[in-house]
C-alpha cells in the first residue's frame, strides 16, 4: 500500500515538471494591501490572501500544480470561492488545494480540488466562517491516491455535503474544531480522524469509508461524534477505532464492512466494527447498526465501549472487552446476532481478563454462546434474552456473571455454565435448554433467587461437580428430562421453596473415579455430594426420585469406604415411582471417554426432617444406604408401576413390591405401606440389605410409625399370606407403633382357631437380631378388621418372649436360625388365649375362643338401658311434682294463678350383667345422671268435683355411664334436652289421673381410655309415654293420709348409625320399653294455722316391671342387650309451704334390681315452686 502510494509521487513530480511551461502562461491574484478583490469566471495560477485581505472568487479555475493553489494567511485574511470553483484539473490536479492559516479564512461553495497530495489544509485558523460546501476533493483518478483530504491543525472547519475521496479523507489534528454535515469521505487509511483533543462533529447522515478505520479517534480529548449516516469500513482495529483516550460518539448510524481489507479471505476476516484501546478511550453508540462484520465491538485495555439501542450482526463476536474495567462498559437495549446459516461459531458477548461489562435488555440470537466472561472478568445481565446453539452464558476462571431483572436464556444446549472458581447469580427470568440447564465445576458457585424457571428439554436441570462446587436456588422451578438436580464428587446443590419436575429422575448423586480427575489415586478426596431441599417439591411420577451411581476407570483401588452423596430434605417432598435407584443419566460419552464403568460400591445416606417420600427403595447389594427420617416425616413406600429392565421391559412384580435399606432409622416418623393396587402384591421393606456399617439396623425414637396394609388369612401358609412386611436383619432398638389398615378380598379367610399359637394371624415384622417383645407394638394396642369391633393384637415370638418362641417355618429373612423375633397380628381373646397353645392337634375349647372387641363396645351395648335409666328417673321425679302439687295447702285463690318451678335431681346406679363378662368381657356399668328441670303450671281448671292441673316442663340432664371390668374402657356421655307437657286430673272423692308426654333430643360422645373420643352421638331422640292412676285414703291418723298407684309407662329410642373410629359402623336400632309400677305412699301433713304454712312428710314403696327392652345392636352381627328387669324401689321426701305463694320440694329413692341382670342405684331431687 505504501509503495503504491511512493510511485504515485513520483508521476507527480514528473507532471510538475512537464507542465512548468504551462504556468508561466497563467496568472496569480495576490492581494495584501488589506482590500478586497473580485473575480469571475477567471483562470489562475494561485490566489494568495495576505494582510487581512480578501478574494471573492465566482467560477474560478486554479490550476498551479506545485505549490497551494489557494492561500490565505494572517488575521482577517479570507476567501470565498463561490459558484463551482474548480481547482486542478482530471487532466492537471495539483499538488496543493488551498490552504488557510494563522487565522486567515477561506470558504468554499461548491465546485471541486482535484489534488495530488492535500485537497485542503487549515492551520492556526480559528475562523469560524472556514467553510467548505458541495466540495468534491479526490485526485485526478478518483482513486484514493491524495494523500490528505483535509487536514486541519488547531482549526476550525465547516463541511457541508463535502466528497472527500483520499488516503486520509479527513484528519484534525491539535484542537482542531469540525462540524460536517452529509457528504461523503471515502478514506484508505482514515475516513474521519481526529488527533491531539480535536473534535470532530458529523451528522445529516454522511457516508464514511474506509479500507481501514473509517472513524478514527486518537489521544487525550480527541471526540468524533456522528449523527445518522452510514460508516464502513474493512480493518480488524475497527471500523470506528479509539485508542489513546480518544473518543467517539455515534447516534443513529449504520456501521458496515467494505469487504476491502487486505487480508479478507473468509467471513471471518471481515475486520471489525468498533474498536477502542488505551486508557481513556471510550465509543458510544446510540441506536446504532453494526453489521456484516468479524467482531461488532472490541474493547481493550482500560478503554470504555457502549452502546444504546441498535444491533450487532456478525460472523465471530458480537461484543469483546479484554482488559476493560472500566465501570462504563455498558450494552443497553441492543440486538446481537450471528449470520443465518453461519457454519463459523460465534459469540454474543466475550469478556476477558478482568474486564467488566453490563448488558441490560440486550437481545442476543443466531450465535454459538451468549455471554462469556473469562479470566476474573465482571459481567452484569439486566433483563434481555439469550438464543445460542450451544451455551447461553459461561463464566469462567474466577469470573462472575451476575443475571436480574428476568433475563430469558431459550434454545440453548447448555443454559448457564460457571468453571474453575467462578460465581454465577442469576435472579428470576428462564433457562430452557437441552442438555442441562445450569452447570458448575471446579469450585464455582451458581445461586439462583427470585422465582427463576429451569427447563431442560433433553438432559438435567442444575448439575454441581468437584468440591467447592455449589448451586444455590430460591424459589422457582425446575424442569428436567432427566435428573433435575444433579451432584456429582463433592459438588453441593441447594434449593429452598422450589418446585422440581423430572421426567426420569429427580436427584442424581454420583462419584467418578479416575485418575484424570484425580491423579492422586486416593478415593478420599471425591469428596461427598451434598444435595439440600428446604420447602421443596420434587415429583417424578414416572421415574426415579434419588438415583445413586459410582463409576471408575479401574486406576484407582481400595475404593470399600467410598462416599456417594447424601440428600437432606427440610420440610420438602419427594413423589416417585421410585424413591432410590441405581444408574444414572447422560454422561455416557464422558464415561466412556474416560474408560469408566459402573461399580456397585459406596455409601448414601438420605436425611429427612418434616418431609414426606414417596416411592420404594432399591440398591445394591455392595452399598450402604442410610435412611434417617425425624419430625414427622413420613415414607410412602408403594410398588412400582413403572421401573424397567435394561431392555426395557417391565420388571417382575416381586421386584417392583420390594424395597432394601442398608439402615433405617425413624425419629418422630413414620413409613407408609401404600395400598395395594396391582393383582393384590403387597409390600415388603427389608432393612440391613447390602453392607450396613452397624448391627443396629433398624432404630426407632419418639413416636415412630409404621402403617401396613393386610388381607387377612389366619394360620395360612406364609407364602400365601397377603400383607405389607417388615423385615430386619439385624438389631432393633427403640419402640414402634404399628398401624394396619385390613383390604379385604375374595380369600379373606376367617379365624383358624385350631392352629398352633405362633402360626395364627400374620406375620408383620421379623427380626433376625436384637429385639424386646414391645420393640413393635399396634397404635393404641389393638386393631380391628372388615367393619368388626373384634380385637386383634400384635404378639411378639421369640427368644424370651412370654408368649413362646418363633415358628422356624414362618422365617423369611435371610439369616435363617431358630432365633429370630416374629412379629404376628392375631385376634385376642376373652381368656387371653389366641388358640390352643403349644398343642395345636387338640381341638379347640368354645368357652375358650370367644374373641374379644375392642373397649368402646361396650358403650354401645349399654347405652339404650342407660338411656332407659334416665327416663325412668324423669319421670318418677315428674309425678313426685304433681303429688306435690297435689297435697299443697294452698288456697283455692292461689291454684287460680299460674305459677313457675325450678327442680335439680339426679342419680347413680349400677347396671349389672350375667351374661356379658362371658360374651363381651364387661360385667355392668356404673351410671350417673344430674338434670336440671324448670317449668310452669297454668291455673287450675274446676270442675263440679274436680280439679284439672296442666302444665310444661323443660329438661337438661347429662348421662355418664362407663363399662365396669373392661380393659381400657372410659366413660362416655350423652347430653339430652327433652319437653314434657303434663296434665292430672283430681276427683274430690281422691282418685286423681296423671298423664306425662316427654319428647327429647340426645346427642354425645362415645370413648375409650385409649383413643378417647371415638363416636359421635347426633340426631338420636327419646319419646316418653306415662299414665299414672291412684287414689287418696285418709286414715285415723290426724294429717296421714295413703294413696295407692299404678303407672303405665313407655320408651322408644331412635339412633343414627355410628360410625366408629375403629373402621366399624353401628346400627343401634330403634328400641322401646315397656314399664309397669304398683305401689303406694302414706303422707304426712303439718299445718300451721297462724300463717298458713305446712309441712309434708311421705314415703313410698313400688314394684316396677320392665319388658320389651331385650333387642340388639347390629354392628358386622347382631349384639344382644341385656333387659332391665325388675325392680323394688323406696324413697322418702319432704314439701314445705313456705308461704301462699312459695314451696319447696326434696326427694330421695333407692331402686334394687330382683335379679342378677338389671339396675340398682340411688336418686335425689330438690326444687322450688312460685304460683303467682
Amino acid at each position: 500500500m505504501y509503495k503504491k502510494f511512493l510511485l504515485s509521487y513520483t508521476a507527480i513530480a514528473t507532471i510538475i515538471l512537464f507542465n512548468s511551461s504551462l504556468s508561466l502562461q497563467a496568472k496569480d491574484l495576490e492581494v495584501s494591501d488589506g482590500k478586497t478583490v473580485t473575480a469571475h469566471e477567471e483562470t489562475y495560477d494561485t490566489l494568495h490572501a495576505t494582510n487581512g485581505s480578501k478574494i471573492v472568487g465566482k467560477h474560478l479555475t486554479v490550476i498551479h500544480p506545485n505549490a497551494y493553489a489557494v492561500t490565505a494567511e494572517g488575521a482577517n485574511s479570507a476567501i470565498e470561492l463561490l459558484d463551482n470553483t474548480t481547482i486542478g484539473k482530471k487532466d492537471s490536479e495539483v499538488h496543493l488545494g488551498l490552504e488557510a492559516k494563522d487565522g486567515a479564512t477561506i470558504k468554499m461553495i461548491g465546485g471541486s480540488i482535484i489534488a495530488g497530495y492535500t485537497g485542503a489544509s487549515f492551520t492556526n485558523s480559528k475562523s469560524k466562517e472556514n467553510t467548505l460546501e458541495n466540495v468534491l476533493i479526490t485526485d485526478a483518478n478518483d482513486s484514493l491516491d491524495t494523500y490528505l483530504g483535509i487536514v486541519t491543525k488547531n482549526s476550525n472547519l465547516t463541511l457541508k455535503g463535502v466528497t472527500l475521496h483520499a488516503f486520509n479523507a479527513l484528519q484534525a489534528d491539535d484542537h482542531s474544531q469540525i462540524t460536517i454535515s452529509g457528504g461523503e469521505f471515502d478514506g484508505k487509511l482514515y475516513g474521519v480522524s481526529a488527533k491531539q483533543g480535536s473534535i470532530i462533529d458529523i451528522k445529516d447522515n454522511a457516508n464514511i469509508l474506509s479500507d481501514e478505520s473509517a472513524l478514527y479517534a486518537d489521544g487525550p480529548q480527541s471526540k468524533i461524534t456522528m449523527t445518522g449516516g452510514t460508516v464502513a469500513g474493512g480493518t480488524t482495529l475497527g471500523t470506528l477505532r479509539a485508542e489513546n483516550g480518544g473518543h467517539i460518539d455515534v447516534t443513529d448510524v449504520i456501521i458496515t464492512s467494505t469487504f476491502k481489507g487486505t487480508f479478507v479471505t473468509s467471513i471471518a476476516d471481515m475486520g471489525t466494527g468498533i474498536f477502542a484501546e488505551n486508557e481513556g478511550s471510550v465509543i458510544e453508540l446510540h441506536g446504532t447498526t453494526i453489521k456484516d462484520v468479524s467482531i461488532g465491538l472490541d474493547v481493550h485495555e482500560g478503554s470504555t465501549g457502549k452502546m444504546t439501542g441498535g444491533s450487532i450482526t456478525t460472523s465471530l463476536i458480537g461484543a469483546e472487552y479484554i482488559e476493560s474495567n472500566s465501570d462504563e462498559n455498558k450494552l443497553e437495549d441492543v440486538v446481537i446476532s450471528g449470520f443465518k446459516n453461519n457454519e463459523t461459531p460465534s459469540s454474543g458477548v466475550d469478556v476477558l481478563k478482568k474486564s467488566k461489562l453490563s448488558l441490560k435488555n440486550v437481545t442476543i440470537t443466531q450465535t454459538y454462546s451468549g455471554v462469556d466472561a473469562f479470566f476474573n472478568s465482571q459481567v452484569t445481565v439486566s433483563g434481555g434474552s439469550v438464543s445460542a446453539s450451544t451455551l447461553g452464558v459461561s463464566a469462567v476462571s474466577d469470573s462472575t456473571i451476575t443475571l436480574k431483572d428476568n433475563v430469558i436464556i431459550t434454545q440453548v444446549d447448555q443454559g448457564i455454565n460457571a468453571h474453575d472458581h467462578s460465581q454465577v447469580t442469576v435472579s428470576g427470568g428462564l433457562v430452557s435448554a437441552s442438555t442441562v440447564g445450569m452447570y458448575a465445576e471446579s469450585g464455582s458457585i451458581i445461586t439462583l433467587k427470585d422465582k427463576a424457571e429451569i427447563i431442560s428439554f433433553n438432559g438435567g436441570g442444575l448439575y454441581a461437580t468437584d468440591p467447592q462446587t455449589k448451586i444455590t436456588m430460591t424459589e422457582g422451578t425446575v424442569n428436567a428430562k432427566e435428573a433435575a438436580l444433579y451432584a456429582e464428587n463433592g459438588g453441593h446443590i441447594d434449593v429452598t421453596n422450589v418446585s422440581v419436575t423430572g421426567e426420569i429422575g429427580g436427584l442424581q448423586l454420583a462419584s467418578v473415579l479416575s485418575t484424570s480427575l484425580n491423579e492422586s489415586n486416593d478415593p478420599k478426596n471425591y469428596q461427598n455430594a451434598e444435595i439440600n431441599l428446604t420447602n421443596t417439591k420434587i415429583h417424578v411420577d414416572n421415574g426415579t426420585g434419588i438415583l445413586i451411581a459410582t463409576f471408575s476407570d479401574n486406576t484407582i483401588k481400595n475404593i470399600t469406604n467410598l462416599s456417594i452423596g447424601t440428600a437432606n430434605l427440610i420440610n420438602s417432598e419427594i413423589h416417585a415411582d421410585v424413591l432410590l435407584g441405581n444408574g444414572t443419566w447422560g454422561n455416557q460419552e464422558f464415561l466412556e471417554a474416560i474408560n469408566a464403568k459402573a461399580i456397585p460400591n459406596g455409601s448414601f445416606t438420605l436425611n429427612a426432617d418434616h418431609s414426606t417420600l414417596e416411592g420404594r427403595a432399591n440398591i445394591t447389594k455392595e452399598r450402604n444406604v442410610r435412611f434417617n427420617l425425624k419430625n414427622g416425616t413420613q415414607w410412602f413406600l408403594k410398588n412400582s408401576a413403572q421401573e424397567n429392565d435394561a431392555d426395557g421391559n417391565l420388571l417382575d412384580i416381586a421386584q417392583r413390591a420390594r424395597s432394601d435399606v442398608s439402615v433405617l432409622n425413624l425419629n418422630n416418623s413414620s413409613v407408609v405401606f401404600a395400598e395395594p393396587i396391582e393383582d393384590g402384591y403387597y409390600h415388603t421393606l427389608h432393612i440391613g440389605s447390602g453392607k450396613p456399617d452397624t448391627r443396629a439396623v433398624y432404630n426407632a425414637t419418639g413416636n415412630a410409625q409404621i402403617s401396613l396394609n393386610s388381607q387377612w388369612s389366619d394360620g395360612a401358609p406364609i407364602a400365601d399370606q397377603k400383607t405389607d412386611r417388615l423385615l430386619i436383619n439385624g438389631d432393633v432398638s427403640g419402640n414402634t407403633s404399628i398401624y394396619v389398615t385390613r383390604r379385604s378380598g375374595g380369600n379373606d379367610v376367617k379365624e383358624n382357631t385350631s392352629a398352633s399359637a405362633n402360626v395364627r394371624g400374620l406375620s408383620l415384622i421379623q427380626v433376625s437380631g436384637n429385639a424386646r417383645e414391645d420393640s413393635f407394638k399396634l397404635v393404641n394396642g389393638y386393631t380391628t378388621r372388615n367393619g368388626t369391633p373384634n380385637k386383634y393384637t400384635l404378639r411378639a415370638y421369640g427368644p424370651n418372649s412370654s408368649h413362646g418362641k418363633a415358628n422356624i417355618a414362618q422365617n423369611l429373612l435371610d439369616e435363617k436360625n431358630e432365633n429370630f423375633w416374629d412379629f404376628r397380628l392375631q385376634p385376642e381373646f376373652l381368656n387371653s388365649n389366641p388358640g390352643s397353645g403349644s398343642h395345636p392337634g387338640s381341638p379347640p375349647d368354645p368357652e375358650q375362643n370367644v374373641q374379644a372387641v375392642v373397649p368402646q363396645t361396650a358403650n354401645y351395648l349399654l347405652m339404650p338401658n342407660a338411656l332407659f335409666y334416665t327416663g325412668l328417673i324423669d319421670m318418677a321425679k315428674q309425678n313426685a311434682l304433681l303429688a306435690t302439687m297435689r297435697t299443697s295447702v294452698s288456697g283455692k285463690q292461689q291454684e287460680k294463678q299460674n305459677g313457675f318451678f325450678l327442680y335439680t335431681y339426679g342419680g347413680t346406679g349400677t347396671l349389672s350383667s350375667e351374661s356379658a363378662p362371658r360374651k363381651y368381657g364387661y360385667s355392668g356399668a356404673h351410671l350417673r345422671y344430674a338434670a336440671l328441670q324448670g317449668g310452669v303450671n297454668f291455673a287450675a281448671l274446676e270442675g263440679q268435683n274436680t280439679t284439672t292441673h296442666f302444665g310444661l316442663i323443660g329438661t337438661y340432664g347429662q348421662l355418664s355411664f362407663t363399662p365396669k371390668n373392661m380393659k381400657d374402657a372410659s366413660k362416655s356421655t350423652v347430653d339430652k334436652w327433652s319437653l314434657t307437657a303434663y296434665g292430672s286430673i283430681q276427683h274430690d272423692n281422691g282418685f286423681y289421673l296423671d298423664t306425662l308426654l316427654s319428647y327429647g333430643i340426645l346427642k354425645g360422645d362415645i370413648s375409650n381410655a385409649i383413643i378417647g373420643k371415638t363416636a359421635k352421638v347426633k340426631n338420636a331422640k327419646m319419646l316418653n309415654i306415662s299414665t299414672t292412676i291412684g287414689k287418696k285414703f285418709a286414715t285415723g291418723i290426724a294429717g296421714v293420709t295413703f294413696e295407692p298407684q299404678a303407672q303405665l309407662a313407655y320408651q322408644y329410642l331412635m339412633f343414627d348409625t355410628i360410625s366408629d373410629t375403629d373402621s366399624f359402623k353401628v346400627n343401634m336400632n330403634k328400641h322401646h320399653q315397656w314399664l309397669i309400677r304398683v305401689g303406694g305412699r302414706v303422707n304426712k301433713t303439718v299445718v300451721t294455722a297462724e300463717n298458713g304454712r305446712s309441712v309434708s312428710f311421705y314415703g313410698k314403696i313400688n314394684v316396677i316391671k320392665t319388658f320389651g327392652d331385650d333387642q340388639a345392636i347390629y354392628i358386622d352381627k347382631a349384639y344382644q342387650l341385656d333387659p332391665m328387669g325388675s325392680l323394688l324401689e323406696g324413697g322418702l321426701g319432704i314439701s314445705a309451704q313456705l308461704s301462699q305463694n312459695v314451696s319447696l320440694h326434696g326427694d330421695v329413692s333407692y331402686q334394687q334390681k330382683l335379679q342378677k341382670t338389671g339396675i340398682s342405684g340411688a336418686s335425689f331431687s330438690g326444687g322450688i315452686r312460685y304460683q303467682f
